[in-house]
């Protein structure tokens, strides 16, 4: 496999997908390399697709146009994806995929470069979650409203806290798991990535640590935000003091006791006097109506008027970064706001029960608050809003994600092949004859 015919097919599906690939999509046309975006069309809202890109300046080659529920995603998006890469193979082409993360478009992309035995580039590999271990949760949860959190904060960046076997986010550490078992090149944000992936027997030689393309996303939206543009529309977040809260899993918004904990404990914060901004996703929406939260939420809009800003979630990517920067804390239960949270230096908690983002949390940039007890959650952010000017700590992605990334594609293009072979493992290739 030589540069001259190898195509790079960068897929993308989900709003994450097109803010994080993009830069990687940039990367390889700057370098000259023969580039395809292909959209697979698992998300096709305006604000979640179109405006993202051309919000990043990128224009889709294919738009594969698969709809419906997971199960139509997965076999849709695999027997599509597949068809349109073998039509490079048949001419000659050596495909390489890049797919990111863990949605259900990665996971049918590996499934797709798997039976076609082509090669799978997997942008953010290895995310595993980490929750508390359980007499550590317990600990939290009879301290609850009492939070210490001098303690809680030793070990929330303490990594003899945390455990793994989570299966949550559901999906996404199914779909995560399946892309990295069809991978030839993890792309590993952090050394943790790494070690998970080790841990679970992946070659190390195929495990390339080169940051998160969410920065060089982080940076061109930074370089064209306007905070005036936020300000115009809401002037009341020029104070700083706006909790934004979003909660959009499907683990949190199909469950009928978690999302009605999540919007008492919203409510207990505006009822201490915070001021927040309340994003609606899709799943958000859904929830409200679903769970007869709808009155609710009106009525909690015409109580507090300006401390509370309920809005759908905006188009622009620039005024989302924006606002973020202007937040005292995000709370959320989304992973890439997490990795956000950390660039932009905002403190950030976490309501879930862990995050396959927790090298957050052992920089001390995140905080948990797991959905089961409002006194917990409630003391959790309350706490981080109080002491958030104290803390500190070392952003964990580096700068030139999208650079290191495109470096180690090339490297192993200039080896020979970027497919995994038993000949390769063992460093036999030069002897075959």
């Amino acid at each position: 496999m030589s540069h001259e015919n190898s195509q790079h097919i960068v897929v993308v599906g989900t709003k994450p997908d097109i803010i994080k690939q993009a830069p990687i999509y940039h990367e390889l046309k700057n370098r000259g390399h023969d580039v395809v975006l292909c959209h697979t069309g698992q998300h096709y809202d305006h604000n979640l697709s179109q405006s993202m890109l051309d919000e990043f300046g990128v224009r889709e080659d294919v738009n594969l146009e698969v709809r419906g529920g997971v199960n139509d995603l997965v076999s849709g998006i695999t027997a599509k994806l597949a068809l349109y890469l073998r039509g490079f193979a048949e001419r000659g082409g050596f495909p390489i995929t890049y797919v990111h993360g863990d949605t259900t478009t990665a996971m049918a992309g590996a499934l797709a470069t798997f039976g076609e035995r082509q090669a799978l580039v997997h942008v953010e590999a290895g995310l595993r979650t980490l929750s508390p271990k359980p007499e550590v949760l317990q600990g939290w949860l009879e301290q609850g409203a009492d939070l210490d959190w001098a303690a809680f904060r030793e070990q929330s960046i303490d990594r003899a806290s945390w455990s793994k076997g989570s299966r949550e986010p559901s999906p996404e550490q199914f779909n995560t798991r399946v892309a990295d078992a069809g991978t030839d090149l993890h792309a590993a944000p952090v050394e943790l990535n790494r070690e998970f992936l080790v841990d679970e027997g992946f070659a190390p030689a195929a495990i390339d640590v080169v940051g998160n393309s969410v920065v060089d996303a982080l940076a061109q939206a930074i370089a064209g935000s306007d905070k005036n543009q936020v300000l115009q529309k809401f002037p009341q977040m020029g104070d700083g003091s706006f909790l934004r809260f979003c909660v959009h899993r499907r683990e949190n918004t199909t469950n009928r006791d978690r999302f009605n904990l999540l919007m008492d404990a919203m409510e207990a914060l505006l009822e201490q006097g915070h001021h927040v901004l309340f994003i609606r996703l899709l799943g958000t929406e859904a929830a409200i109506d679903n769970f007869g939260r709808r009155q609710w939420l009106e009525d909690l809009e015409a109580r507090y008027g300006d401390a509370l800003i309920s809005t759908p979630v905006w188009d622009s990517y620039l005024d989302v970064v924006a606002a973020m920067s202007m937040c005292a804390v995000i709370v959320t239960d989304s992973g890439s706001i997490v990795e956000e949270a950390n660039v932009l230096q905002v403190p950030c908690v976490t309501l879930r029960f862990g995050s396959d983002r927790s090298e957050t949390f052992l920089a001390g940039s995140n905080f948990l608050a797991p959905p089961i007890d409002k006194a917990l959650m409630t003391s959790v952010i309350h706490n981080v809003f109080e002491h958030r000017k104290e803390l500190t700590w070392d952003r964990v992605y580096p700068e030139g994600a999208s650079r290191m990334l495109v470096d180690a594609v090339e490297k192993r293009l200039d080896e020979g092949s970027l497919l995994i072979s038993e000949e390769w493992r063992y460093g036999l290739r030069a002897q075959l004859r």
